[in-house]
């Protein structure tokens, strides 16, 4: 018996000797995998306002070509004209065949001259056409201001509802606009910044809420985000309703936020989530001229936008 299992051992360490000796001469080649990264500068990603499956206006970085601010903005307008195909969870908005005849930059003023054909847009879409032009135009920091023209004129009414149109743009226009007004006296506008879902994906849409609300616009956005899911719009917010702004202040163009403990994402993790940092800084970036918005808990700063 001892002599067979003594036997057995010398054979089994005698062949898988013979084995790691085969492999050692002749090594297995593993097969070269080709590598087709393509690295994109991060100064070439800019924002432009698309169409989302609701027909909501969303904020969709995309990449940009050209070296000058006028290249770059036409880019950004390009990206937004519908193409023949288009695979995008989102839509450009501009009709096709729209060709932009002129872009001009002075003084943070852009005027843009469009062919006949931006025109043609269906009348439910007319109002978004025009926010999605000055929101992509004016998301770049040079630029305040728009003029649209069409065909050498500026556009001076909706192509439909011949709704009268300032000769002058600026986000004060407004986003997805929605009204909640009892009067025609003492209207306020203020946007918010709410998060929208695509296949597990999250995005950014503004909606400037028109109302004859006179609050301070920060108290306005903290109080709509802590609303929690907006089934009815299909827009949401992470904000806790528990989350309670106890101060804030505005210095050298930065807003200071202060809010209880409840902003966090939980009692444990003492971390705001993105989604509620990018919402209320984006609101507040919308509504005040700041340059930085800073979170405090407590008096202890947690993070900023």
């Amino acid at each position: 018996m001892l002599k067979r299992m003594g036997i057995r051992k010398i054979t089994v360490t005698t062949t898988a000797i013979f084995l790691i000796g085969i492999l050692y001469l002749f090594p297995v080649k593993t097969p070269k995998v080709e590598k087709n990264i393509t690295y994109v500068d991060e100064s070439k990603f800019s924002d432009v306002f698309l169409l989302d499956k609701n027909n909501y206006l969303s904020e969709v970085s995309v990449v940009t070509e050209g070296d000058s601010l006028e290249s770059k903005l036409r880019s950004k307008i390009d990206s937004i004209t519908k193409k023949n195909v288009s695979k995008s969870n989102f839509k450009p908005i501009i009709p096709v065949n729209t060709k932009v005849i002129s872009l001009n930059v002075k003084d943070n003023l852009c005027t843009i001259d469009f062919s006949k054909e931006f025109l043609s847009i269906s009348a439910s879409l007319e109002e978004k056409l025009i926010e999605a032009v000055v929101y992509t135009l004016t998301s770049e920091n040079e630029i305040t201001e728009v003029i649209i023209k069409v065909e050498g004129y500026i556009l001076e009414r909706l192509p439909n509802s011949n709704k009268l149109l300032p000769n002058k743009f600026d986000r004060s226009y407004g986003i997805n606009k929605e009204y909640d007004i009892n009067s025609l006296y003492d209207l306020t506008k203020t946007t918010i910044y709410y998060v929208g879902e695509d296949e597990g994906d999250t995005y950014y849409v503004p909606v400037t809420k028109i109302n004859n609300d006179n609050s301070e616009k920060i108290s306005i956005i903290v109080n709509e985000l802590k609303s929690s899911l907006l089934y009815q719009s299909n827009l949401g917010s992470y904000l806790s309703s528990k989350a309670t702004l106890k101060d804030y202040k505005v210095e050298e163009e930065v807003m200071k936020l202060t809010f209880n403990d409840k902003i966090f994402d939980s009692m444990y993790d003492k971390n705001i989530l993105e989604e509620v940092v990018y919402t209320i800084g984006k609101s507040v970036k919308e509504n005040y001229s700041v340059s930085k918005v800073i979170f405090y808990v407590d008096d202890k700063e947690v993070t900023e936008f």
